[in-house]
C-alpha cells in the first residue's frame, strides 16, 4: 500500500545534477522559488495581509525566481531588472512577465487569413511586433535577437509550468 502512494508522487523533474540544460533551469528555479514561498508563508501567518497583496507578492516571487533561473539569456536580465526597479505592489509593465503572458494568451483567439501577399507581410510584421512585446526586453532588441531569444523563453515558460504544477499537485495530495 505504501509503495503505491510513493509511485503516485513521482516528480516530473529531477533535483539531481546533470548536463541537461532543462534540468539545470528546473533545479535553479526550484532552489529560488521554494525558499521564497516558504518565507512568504511564514510572513503571512505572522501578519495580516489582504488577499490582493498576498497574490502580488507571490506573483513577484514566482517571476523573480523565473528571471534568476535563466540569467544566461538577455530576456532574463531584462525581466530581473524590471522586477527590481518596480515595487511588486505596482507592477506596470512595458514587456510582459510570464504570469501576464499566460493571462493574455488565454484571452486571445486565432487570427484571420489573408490572401494578398502584402497583407501576409503585414501580418508577419504584426506578429513579430506582438512577439517583441511579449518577450521581456524585446522592445529594445532587433528582430534577430528576438528570434534567437524567444525559443529559450518558451522552453523556460514550459518548464516553469511543469514545476508549478508539480508543486500544486504535491500540496493537494
Amino acid at each position: 500500500m505504501e509503495r503505491q502512494i510513493i509511485n503516485k508522487r513521482k516528480r516530473v523533474f529531477s533535483l539531481q545534477p546533470n548536463k541537461n540544460p532543462n534540468a539545470l533551469f528546473t533545479r535553479r528555479y526550484v532552489s529560488h522559488l521554494v525558499p521564497a514561498l516558504k518565507k512568504i508563508n511564514m510572513n503571512k501567518s505572522s501578519s495580516k495581509t489582504n488577499h490582493q497583496s498576498f497574490e502580488k507578492t507571490v506573483k513577484h516571487e514566482v517571476d523573480m525566481a523565473f528571471a534568476l533561473s535563466a540569467q544566461e539569456f538577455a530576456w532574463s536580465r531584462f525581466l530581473q531588472q524590471k522586477l527590481l526597479s518596480s515595487p511588486h505592489d505596482d507592477l506596470i509593465s512595458t514587456s510582459s512577465s510570464p504570469s501576464e503572458i499566460l493571462e493574455r494568451s488565454s484571452k486571445k483567439q486565432g487570427g484571420e487569413k489573408h490572401q494578398d501577399r502584402d497583407e501576409e507581410g503585414g501580418e508577419i510584421k504584426k506578429r513579430l511586433k506582438e512577439l517583441q512585446k511579449l518577450l521581456p526586453g524585446g522592445e529594445e532588441m532587433n528582430m534577430e535577437e528576438i528570434l534567437s531569444e524567444i525559443g529559450s523563453y518558451i522552453v523556460c515558460l514550459e518548464l516553469q509550468m511543469i514545476v508549478l504544477k508539480s508543486i500544486v499537485q504535491d500540496n493537494t495530495s
